[in-house]
Order: structure tokens, then sequence, then C-alpha cells
């Protein structure tokens, strides 16, 4: 009877010990996704598909003819980089945000960064004092692939709340080069 008890009693205890190594596991693997992103709260992940598939694919070529004529409107002029400082004609994007704000008007629940290199320059997401979230944040590696290709993309953008996003990814040019990228999260 003694040895039933002891045995019962070790396997109980292993179990235990298994449940709770296999909680501290998941708990540490929450962790390192959530350190690998390093992204503001309120803001999708940024190459990927966390939230599964989106409602209705985002058209990117509808996407790049409304951005392109809303900025012609509003902002006429080409596209012109020196360094790191975006112009539209006479208007510097730089430290003004007003292109990014108003595509971010065109998609309920958007979020808009725009990237020179992989410098990103202007965006709509905010911390809790409401500054400008610019530099400590990952650059989308699609980022890059538009610089080199010059073509637009749509890329998953994870989920944030009940809301899918996918991203599209615009490059801005200047006398036939990409200079830039705009990175557009639309909400499904």
């Amino acid at each position: 009877m003694f040895k039933k008890v002891t045995a019962a009693l070790i396997i109980g205890l292993l179990l235990v010990v298994g449940f709770g190594c296999s909680k501290k596991d998941e708990s540490a693997q929450n962790n390192q996704t959530s350190s690998q992103s390093q992204l503001p709260s309120g803001q999708p992940g940024v190459d990927s598909n966390q939230g599964g598939q989106p409602s209705k694919p985002v058209n990117v070529k509808e996407v790049a003819e409304k951005v392109s004529k809303d900025l012609d409107a509003k902002f006429p002029g080409d596209w012109s980089v020196s360094g790191t400082t975006l112009k539209k004609g006479s208007y510097t994007e730089n430290g003004n945000y007003r292109i990014v704000d108003e595509l971010a008007g065109l998609y309920n629940g958007s979020m808009v960064s725009i990237f020179v290199g992989q410098d990103r320059i202007a965006g709509t997401i905010k911390d809790q004092t409401g500054q400008r979230v610019l530099a400590g944040y990952p650059t989308p590696d699609s980022v890059a692939k538009i610089m080199e290709s010059g073509e637009a993309l749509v890329a998953p953008g994870g989920a944030m709340g009940s809301a899918n996003y996918q991203k599209v990814f615009l490059p801005i040019k200047s006398k036939g080069k990409t200079v830039a990228v705009i990175s557009i999260s639309i909400a499904q």
C-alpha cells in the first residue's frame, strides 16, 4: 500500500512540474514574440500575418491611384529627396506630417509611414505622450524590396483587436528612380 501511495505522489508531482514548465515555455514564447516586434501598442506586426486572412483583399493598383490622385491635388509638384529630407513640390514632409495624416484619412482606421531608405521620416503612430514614433522600431523587410524593385506590393499586416490589416507598400519616384516608400496599413 505504501509503495502505491508513494508512486501516485511521484506521478502527481511529475505532472505538476511538467504542467508548470509548459506554462513557463508558453510565457517565454509570448515574451519573445512581443520583444521581436517591439512596436508601440496599437500597431499591427511589421511583416507578419498574426490575424489570419483579411475579409477583402486590397487592390494595390486602386490604392496607388487613389493615393497619387489625392497627393497630386493637395501637394502639387514632383517628389525629391536630399539626404533623408522628402519634398513634394515646395512642401517638406519631415517634421510636418501632413502627407501621412492626409493618407490616413483616405482609409478609415489606417496607419501610414514614409521611409527614405531604411529611415522612417514620417508616420501616424504616436506614443503615450502624443509624440510621433519614428525611430527605434524595425523597418519592414518590404521597404528594402520596394526600394530595389520600384514595384508596389501588398503584404499581410497582422491584427489589432478584431481588425485584420493589409500593408500596401508604394514606391515614391523621382525622375524614374525610387527614392522613398509609403506604407499604409489598411484595416479590413
